[in-house]
């Protein structure tokens, strides 16, 4: 949000793997789609930079743990932008070390522009942070480079002469620099703010600001309960907006899928604002971004659990009561996962239909990188399905989209996974108010017979 918020995947010889898939046994739909669906799983948090004990603290109100923390390095100077001892003593200790998403400013208060990063200019500054990175022992940690671009707070704003473009070769510069350092495994997320900001009447682009699939993991967004629309009172026509304005999470979701990525919501929280122009204690804009989540291959999600000069969006304060208490109840310990109750919300699990889910054909293409599978499922199945692939030591996740009973996919996978001979699939179907939810997960070996398929329950 605010600038104070920085304090937080050739080979001369090629051979496919031919997959024989025997589904064995029907899969029960009771706890499985409701658990894989369940926004719980995928919550995190940012409690304050560097504050293991403010996590705990706020997994103490939620009644669970969260699925990772939050940080950011500061934007101030190049000289602390780049050093990130402090935030590793800090969390390398903690239970939370292998669980971290860290933003990283693409440039410093102190000066710089996109054109020079385009050109290479400050690469060894981020050479420096996967560096140190690497030897603190969060090689793999999710990365958020330059966030809410499309917004004019921030230095890396693209309101600039060229800016989207420079953006984006910046982008490309950074990542390229921090996957040359050996032990990355870095993923990057590339993050909106919820709907473009205006500039002499007119609003930014951020799809022009993107750097392209090969640099990218998650598409992610922003989102905080505030409007400046004239009827910002009514909390139902402010959520309408969020979804259909231009770059908001209806373009959010589209775009994501459009181009293979799982979405994120890095930041997310009600407002307070002194400016009034927040929603305050909203427990309709909880209940919303519950229900968006559930029903979205979201791929992790962090409450901002924080109060700044310009948004208060903690809930267990004491400010937020209402809030807090729908919090819990959709995110904590006792939340099953499935859709809300009460009028035009989806049908209850026991009223839908069981879902059909075949695999027809699956295959690891060693040449070309590429995990293709053509499975059938339920005509009445509708939205998009989420796959895993764990195979040479990695794990990739991505959604697909149904498209009349059939899904079609071809997925490019890391060289390590290629180059391995077995690994498991699982595909998770979330469900609609008609097909309950599904998901089956898959062995797969370079020689057909002795595979099988596993109930899923329980797990994501």
């Amino acid at each position: 949000m605010s600038s104070t918020h920085s304090h937080t995947v050739r080979c001369a010889r090629s051979f496919v793997i031919l997959v024989a898939v025997a589904l064995t046994a029907a899969l029960t739909t009771s706890a499985a789609p409701a658990d894989a669906a369940n926004p719980g799983n995928t919550l995190g948090v940012y409690a304050g930079s560097g504050s293991p004990d403010a996590v705990a603290a706020f997994e103490a109100h939620l009644g669970r743990p969260v699925n990772q923390v939050h940080d950011y390095q500061p934007q101030d100077r190049w000289s602390t932008l780049d050093d990130i001892r402090w935030p590793l003593e800090r969390w390398t200790p903690s239970r939370y070390s292998q669980r971290i998403v860290y933003s990283l400013p693409m440039l410093p208060d102190s000066g710089g522009t996109l054109a020079q990063g385009a050109s290479g200019e400050f690469n060894e500054h981020f050479r420096t942070l996967a560096l140190a990175l690497v030897a603190g022992g969060s090689g793999s940690a999710t990365l958020r480079l330059g966030w809410e671009f499309n917004g004019t707070w921030f230095k890396w704003s693209i309101n600039a002469p060229n800016g989207a473009a420079d953006y984006a070769a910046y982008w490309r510069q950074i990542v390229t620099t921090m996957r040359s350092v050996p032990g990355a495994n870095f993923k990057f997320d590339w993050c909106t703010t919820n709907v473009s900001s205006y500039v002499d009447g007119k609003q930014l682009n951020a799809a022009s600001a993107y750097p392209g699939d090969d640099y990218v993991d998650y598409v992610g967004m922003d989102i905080y309960d505030h409007s400046w629309s004239a009827r910002r009172a009514d909390p139902a026509v402010r959520w309408n907006d969020y979804i259909t304005q231009k770059d908001g999470l209806k373009w959010h979701r589209d775009f994501a899928a459009a181009h293979g990525k799982p979405m994120t919501f890095p930041e997310w929280g009600i407002a307070h604002r002194r400016d009034s122009n927040g929603g305050g204690d909203s427990p309709y804009f909880i209940e919303r971004m519950y229900e968006w989540i559930r029903t979205n291959p979201v791929a992790y999600h962090n409450y901002f659990e924080f109060a700044d000069p310009s948004i208060d969006s903690k809930l267990f304060a004491g400010r937020s009561p209402r809030a807090a208490k729908r919090f819990v109840e959709l995110f904590g310990a006792g939340s099953t996962g499935g859709p809300l109750d009460g009028p035009g919300t989806t049908a209850p699990p026991a009223q839908r239909q069981a879902t059909k889910l075949r695999i027809t054909r699956a295959r690891i293409v060693r040449r070309s990188q590429r995990l293709e599978l053509l499975a059938s499922i339920s005509r009445l199945a509708s939205g998009r399905v989420r796959i895993a692939l764990v195979a040479g030591g990695q794990r990739t996740r991505f959604a697909a989209a149904i498209k009349h009973g059939r899904l079609r996919i071809s997925r490019r996978i890391s060289r390590r996974q290629a180059r391995r001979q077995t690994g498991v699939v699982t595909i998770t179907y979330a469900g609609n108010a008609r097909t309950a939810g599904k998901a089956v997960r898959l062995r797969v070996s370079a020689r057909g017979g002795r595979l099988m398929t596993r109930r899923v329950l329980g797990q994501r």
